[in-house]
């Protein structure tokens, strides 16, 4: 007889991926904390020069799906349109959050690591603590 199927088991990350955690006082700023891990994961602590500005809103059905909408977006700005986040602003709205980030061009940067490809699928983890937030994410490299 075959044991049942257990609806949260553990997997060990692939040696390619890469774990982020984030946290602060508020959700908003504990989301944008995380993009900073992120970016921070292949730019490490130097930041170049702003040249634009990209603005865009997610909404989820929980806040980890927010987290998730998050990072997915950040990681289609550097893939896709060769900007990446510098600095990132984030607030609340009545169907999710709108995200604010100060860019740069892709050409400015020097990665010090991989490029993030994605979030894993149900890895992303935000939560409330009495004494802030938390969030965390395994990210395809």
């Amino acid at each position: 007889m075959k044991p049942p199927k257990v609806a949260n088991t553990r997997r060990p990350v692939h040696a390619g991926d890469l774990r982020i955690e984030a946290w602060a006082p508020t959700r908003e700023s504990c989301l944008a904390e995380a993009v900073n891990a992120l970016i921070g994961s292949f730019l490490g602590p130097a930041r170049p020069p702003v040249s634009s500005c990209s603005h865009f809103h997610v909404t989820g059905a929980n806040d980890s799906e927010l987290l998730h909408a998050v990072l997915d977006k950040v990681i289609a700005a550097v893939l896709e349109r060769h900007e990446v986040p510098v600095a990132t602003a984030i607030s609340a709205t009545a169907q999710g959050v709108a995200v604010v980030c100060d860019t740069a061009s892709a050409a400015a940067v020097v990665p010090v690591s991989s490029i993030p490809k994605g979030v894993s699928r149900r890895s992303a983890l935000c939560h409330q603590f009495a004494s802030g937030w938390f969030c965390a994410a395994r990210i395809d490299v």
